[in-house]
C-alpha cells in the first residue's frame, strides 16, 4: 500500500464516521446503545485497516532504504571502476560535450577534470582532422539503426602544451528505457609509442629485405662477373698467346715492322684486359660501398691530352681523334681516379663502335662552376629502346652482340659521375653516331697538389 490509497481509505472511514454521528443525532436515545456500537465497530476495522497500511507502508520504506542504499554501493563501484580504467573514459552528450571524465583521461589530455567536463571533445583534435572527427560523431548521431553498440578508429589528439598523439577510440552509444541516443562513451587508448614500434619493426624489416636483396644481388654479380669476365679474357688471352707464338718461332724470318704489329697486339691484349679489371675492381668496390671520391687540383687541359696520348697508343691510329677546349680556369678541383674512368670508357666505347678511319671528337669547356666533357662519334648508334638502360650493368645494346664486350663500362661511368655530383645525358641514331655529354662541378675539399697527383698517375701507368 502507498501512501495515496493510506489517504484514501482515511478519508472513506472519515465518511463512514460523518454519516454514523450524522444518524445519531437523527436517532432515539434508546438507539444510542446499537449506534455507539456500530460506530466503534467501524473504527475497530478502519484501525484495523490503518494498522495494515502502516505495517505496509514500514515494509515499503525498508525495501526503498535498501534500494537506496544498493544504489549507493552500485553508483560507488561504477566510479572506482571509471576510475580505475587504465584508460581514459569519458562521458559526453550527443553532442559531443563531456560531461565525466576519469583520472586517465585527465592525464592523457594534460588537463584537470574539472577543467575537461563542459569541453567539445573535438577541440582536442589534430587541426588536420578536426573535420573528419566531427563528421564521424554526426554520423554517429544520425544513424538510424538503434542496436549499433560500438565504433572503433584511430585519430590524432592534441593534448593541452604537449605534442600530438595517436590514440584509438571506442565509442559507445548511452539510450534511455525508449531506445534513444541520450549520450555517448569513449574509450581512449594512447597507441603513440605502439605505433612508432610497430614504424621500427617495418623498417627493420624492409632494411633485413633490402639486405637479403643486396646479398642476392651481389651474389648474382659474382656469378655473372665470373661467367662474363671468363669469357670476354678468353679473346685477349687467345691474342696474346696467339702472337707470343708467332714471335717466337718465326720472329727471326719476319721484318721489324711485322713484328711489331704481334707486340702491339699484345700490348693491345694487355691494356683490354687491364681496362676489364679496372672495371670489375670499380664496379665490386662500388657494390662493396667501398668506392670513394677524393677530390684534388687538377689540372683538366693536361690531364686530358695525357688520357688521349694513352688513348692513340691503344688505338694504334686507326682513328682521328681531335681534341679541342675553352676555358676560364684549367686548374680544379676532381677525384682523378674517377675522372679517368668516366673518360676512359666513353672513349673505349666510341673507339669499339666505331669504323675504322673515322673521326671521334673531344670538346672540354669549363666554367667558374664546372666543366664540361664532350665525346662524339660516327659509329654504330644505340638503339632508341636501349638508351633508357645503357647505365645498367651487363646491359648491352642489342646491335653489339658481334661485338666483344662486359657491358660495365657506362654503369661505372654513371657511378662516378654520381659521386662528383655531376650528371650525363646522351643523344645517339642507329648509324650516325653517339654524343655523351658530361656535366662535373668543380670540388672544393684540396688534399694534394696537382704535380703529386700527375706523379702518381703516371706511376700507375707505368707499373700497368
Amino acid at each position: 500500500m502507498n501512501l495515496d490509497d493510506l489517504a484514501l481509505q482515511i478519508q472513506n472511514i472519515r465518511k463512514r464516521v460523518g454519516i454514523l454521528q450524522s444518524k445519531s443525532e437523527q436517532q432515539k436515545v434508546e438507539q444510542n446503545i446499537e449506534l455507539v456500537t456500530a460506530v466503534f465497530e467501524e473504527v475497530y476495522l478502519a484501525l484495523e485497516g490503518l494498522q495494515i497500511a502502516n505495517e505496509n507502508l514500514q515494509q515499503q520504506n525498508k525495501e526503498l532504504s535498501d534500494a537506496q542504499q544498493a544504489l549507493v554501493v552500485e553508483h560507488q563501484r561504477y566510479q572506482e571502476l571509471f576510475e580505475e580504467v587504465p584508460d581514459a573514459y569519458l562521458v559526453t552528450d550527443t553532442q559531443g560535450i563531456i560531461q565525466e571524465a576519469n583520472s586517465a583521461a585527465s592525464t592523457l589530455f594534460n588537463i584537470s577534470k574539472s577543467l575537461l567536463v563542459g569541453k567539445l571533445l573535438e577541440n582536442f583534435t589534430f587541426e588536420k582532422e578536426l573535420i573528419t572527427f566531427h563528421l564521424k560523431l554526426i554520423h554517429l548521431r544520425e544513424r538510424q539503426i538503434p542496436e549499433w553498440k560500438t565504433q572503433e578508429w584511430e585519430v590524432y589528439l592534441r593534448p593541452h602544451e604537449k605534442t600530438p598523439i595517436i590514440v584509438a577510440v571506442k565509442v559507445a552509444a548511452v539510450r534511455n528505457q525508449q531506445g534513444e541516443l541520450v549520450g555517448l562513451r569513449w574509450l581512449l587508448r594512447d597507441i603513440s609509442e605502439s605505433k612508432r614500434i610497430q614504424a621500427k619493426l617495418e623498417w627493420a624489416e624492409e632494411a633485413m629485405r633490402q639486405a637479403l636483396a643486396k646479398e642476392r644481388q651481389l651474389s648474382e654479380l659474382k656469378s655473372r662477373l665470373l661467367t662474363t669476365t671468363s669469357h670476354e679474357f678468353r679473346t685477349p688471352l687467345a691474342a696474346i698467346h696467339s702472337s707470343a707464338e708467332l714471335l717466337e718461332y718465326y720472329r727471326h724470318r719476319w721484318t721489324e715492322e711485322r713484328q711489331n704489329t704481334h707486340l702491339r697486339r699484345i700490348q693491345k691484349s694487355v691494356m683490354h684486359m687491364t681496362q676489364l679489371l679496372d672495371d670489375v675492381l670499380v664496379l665490386s668496390q662500388d657494390e662493396m660501398s667501398k668506392l670513394g671520391f677524393n677530390p684534388r687540383p687538377l689540372n683538366l687541359a693536361e690531364f686530358c691530352q695525357y688520357l688521349l696520348k694513352q688513348l692513340k697508343q691503344y688505338d694504334g691510329s686507326q682513328h682521328t681523334i681531335t681534341f679541342s677546349y675553352e676555358s676560364q680556369s684549367t686548374q680544379a678541383n676532381f677525384d682523378a681516379q674517377l675522372l679517368r674512368q668516366i673518360l676512359n670508357n666513353l672513349f673505349s666505347n666510341s673507339l669499339k663502335y666505331s669504323p675504322i678511319g673515322s673521326q671521334i671528337n673531344f670538346f672540354l669547356t669549363t666554367t667558374n662552376d664546372g666543366a664540361i666533357f664532350e665525346i662524339q662519334d660516327f659509329g654504330i648508334g644505340i638503339p632508341s629502346a636501349d638508351i633508357k638502360h645503357i647505365f645498367e650493368p651487363f646491359h648491352r645494346a642489342t646491335n653489339t652482340s658481334n661485338i666483344p664486350g662486359l657491358g660495365l663500362g657506362l654503369s661505372i661511368v654513371k657511378k662516378a659521375v654520381d659521386l662528383h655530383g655531376g650528371e650525363i645525358t646522351v643523344k645517339s641514331a642507329i648509324n650516325v653516331g653517339t654524343t655523351f655529354r658530361v656535366i662535373v662541378p668543380f670540388a672544393s675539399n684540396v688534399h694534394n697538389t696537382y704535380a703529386e697527383v700527375r706523379e702518381n698517375l703516371i706511376t700507375e701507368d707505368v707499373q700497368e
